[in-house]
C-alpha cells in the first residue's frame, strides 16, 4: 500500500498528465468536477478538470465529498500510482473493477482519452 506523500505526488503528477493532452483536444473537453477516493487510505481528493486541466486539488475525508461531483474514481493507492506511471491501462482496470468511475457515459469515455 501506498502511503499519502505518494497518493498526493500522484494526485500532482495526475494534473500533469491531464494538462499535458494536446491543447485542441483540452479544449473540447467540458468542465467537470472531479473527485477520487483512495478507498485502502480512506482519504479524497477533489477538484475541476477545466479545459482539461485538474486545478484546485484538495485533500479531505470521503464521507464529506459533495454528491455534487460530476466525475468520481474509487480507487486503491497502488492502482493510482500504477495508472499514473503507466504500468496500468485505464480501460483494463475500470474492466476488471480495480477502477470504480461514477460519471456519464460520454465524461468516462473522454477520460480513457487521457489515460
Amino acid at each position: 500500500m501506498a502511503d499519502i506523500e505518494e497518493v498526493r505526488e500522484a494526485i500532482g503528477s495526475l494534473g500533469t498528465i491531464l494538462g499535458g493532452a494536446d491543447p485542441e483536444f483540452r479544449r473540447k473537453i467540458p468542465d467537470r468536477t472531479v473527485s477520487a477516493w483512495i478507498t485502502d487510505l480512506d482519504v479524497a481528493f477533489t477538484g475541476r478538470l477545466v479545459s482539461g486541466e485538474l486545478v484546485d486539488v484538495e485533500e479531505g475525508d470521503p464521507a464529506e465529498q459533495s454528491e455534487a461531483q460530476q466525475l468520481t474514481l474509487s480507487l486503491t493507492s497502488d492502482d493510482l500510482l500504477e495508472l499514473v506511471s503507466g504500468r496500468l491501462h485505464f480501460g483494463s482496470a475500470w474492466a476488471r473493477g480495480r477502477v470504480r468511475v461514477d460519471a456519464r457515459w460520454r465524461d468516462v469515455l473522454e477520460l480513457r482519452k487521457f489515460l
